[in-house]
């Protein structure tokens, strides 16, 4: 392609590029290594809250956390993925397993994290 056929198709891609920009798009992650103990943030214009159900891996009780796989959100635009969440001082920890099928919801707090503010074992009160 000659150069300047080139800067035309680029600068008549330019408006379209911007315009998706601008549209709404899906969750955006940051992620830092697991050794620095940051939580992931997700943000996804409009929603403060979904629901998910997946597996536990692991129970921080010290950390109120818990690591879990879970299935896509598609309420906040998230893939499967398995993720530490900090838990809502509220909840007992004590019945929670590794290992164990749950259903959970989040809600976004303040800086943009997602905490779990309800958890039960999958199965547990549907009918």
């Amino acid at each position: 392609m000659e150069p300047r056929s080139f800067r035309l198709l680029a600068l008549g891609l330019w408006p379209v590029a911007l315009a998706a920009c601008a549209e709404p798009g899906p969750a955006v992650a940051r992620q830092s290594s697991p050794a620095s103990g940051e939580a992931i943030k997700l943000a996804h214009s409009g929603h403060r809250h979904a629901s998910g159900s997946g597996t536990v891996n692991s129970v921080d009780a010290a950390g109120h956390k818990l690591n879990i796989s879970h299935g896509p959100m598609p309420a906040i635009g998230w893939p499967s993925m398995t993720m530490d969440f900090a838990v809502a001082p509220t909840i007992d920890l004590g019945a929670i397993q590794p290992g164990i099928r749950v259903n959970f919801t989040i809600e976004q707090g303040t800086g943009g994290t997602y905490v779990i503010q309800s958890i039960r074992p999958a199965g547990v009160g549907q009918q």
